[in-house]
């Protein structure tokens, strides 16, 4: 009976435990790869990962997006005076905290309640899925063939030939790469979305940290090498054999992270929209393929943590200061530690409430997990 007795309060914690985590979570996947055969070809060699969001989630996803983009912006003018639209409420919260959310202990864990937020959104604009990802990896040998750029069924594809170079841009069209040490040799776009349901699209704020009102067209610049050699199952594999938090944030940040910004956006494009100094940049959320790269991002630390969740349930750490990694300046990220989003409906949460994608406050998991 003492027996029994010393283990009812284990007994009582596991159950406390498995009570906290979501009946029915959400269950987020892959952006569906149609039949394009050299993909077909490269997920039979990579049998673990699955790509199934099918046609008509994919057609619902973008209408949600498209409504987000005819709703009125619930944030108020004094905040973001450029915001026209609900979807432009996400991309000036971006740019407000780039600072303290890049290159940070938190970098991971905020973003993870960002997406949750946007997740939350697009539902309310009638998907009745979660936010789907794109698994770079399966791309990382032909970035031009993914599904995910399809004029069809997908985001568009890459801008039509800008010429220029960092030090002699075009006339007349903003570079959004400053402060990215990059090389922008193989860059093989600069224009406008060409095609699909965002063709020519235009955002309001930015490029860089302004939110005041500026109407520009979002612009892609593929570089499939870049792309290559940092989004390659080789890059992830090693991300995935990292001890702790602390190399796998900064590490992840300087190489996946890297894929789905300057990978896709070069010289011109969105998503490398930058400001302030080297090694900090803001990654402009104003494409609406961000969304897909940084819920991948999630997955991928929600797969390192899984690998051992009894350890990396609790593992954090990485500066309160961009770039801070010897502590020169402040300390570091603690599970205490609060971040927020959104500028009118403010959500507040600890790290420590980010860290398990299972329990309520977040109700998620991904189909695949690498």
């Amino acid at each position: 009976m003492r027996f029994l007795a010393c283990l009812w309060p284990y007994a009582l914690f596991g159950a406390l435990v498995q009570s906290l985590q979501c009946a029915e979570p959400l269950v987020r996947k892959e952006w569906y790869f149609g039949q394009n055969l050299n993909m077909i070809v490269r997920l039979l060699t990579i049998s673990t990962v699955r790509r199934s969001l099918s046609i008509e989630e994919r057609s619902n996803y973008i209408a949600a997006v498209k409504c987000m983009q005819a709703k009125e912006p619930t944030s108020s003018k004094d905040t973001l005076p450029g915001a026209t639209n609900r979807f432009e409420d996400f991309v000036g919260d971006h740019i407000l905290q780039t600072v303290t959310q890049h290159f940070t202990g938190t970098f991971l864990a905020w973003h993870r309640l960002f997406l949750s937020d946007y997740e939350q959104a697009i539902r309310e604009c009638g998907f009745e899925g979660a936010q789907p990802y794109w698994d770079w990896s399966l791309d990382a040998e032909d970035l031009e063939a993914s599904e995910v750029f399809d004029p069809e069924s997908g985001f568009g594809g890459n801008g039509e030939w800008v010429p220029g170079t960092f030090e002699d841009p075009e006339e007349g069209i903003p570079v959004t790469a400053e402060g990215v040490p990059v090389s922008f040799d193989g860059r093989t776009g600069g224009g406008c979305i060409p095609n699909g349901p965002f063709a020519n699209m235009t955002i309001h704020m930015g490029p860089g940290a302004s939110t005041a009102y500026y109407e520009w067209c979002v612009r892609r610049d593929f570089m499939p090498q870049f792309f290559n050699e940092s989004a390659h199952s080789n890059v992830i594999s090693r991300l995935m054999l990292l001890p702790d938090f602390g190399q796998l944030t900064r590490q992840a940040e300087l190489s996946v992270h890297g894929a789905g910004h300057p990978g896709v956006g070069g010289l011109y494009g969105t998503l490398t929209d930058t400001y302030a100094s080297p090694l900090l940049t803001s990654n402009q959320a104003g494409d609406p393929l961000f969304y897909l790269h940084h819920t991948n991002l999630d997955r991928l630390w929600w797969s390192w943590q899984s690998r051992d969740l009894s350890t990396r349930l609790s593992d954090i750490s990485g500066p309160v200061v961009a770039n801070d990694w010897t502590n020169e300046v402040d300390r570091n990220v603690t599970l205490d530690d609060t971040v927020y989003v959104g500028t009118s409906n403010i959500t507040t949460r600890t790290v420590k409430q980010l860290m398990d994608v299972r329990e309520e406050l977040l109700c998620y998991t991904y189909e695949d997990l690498y």
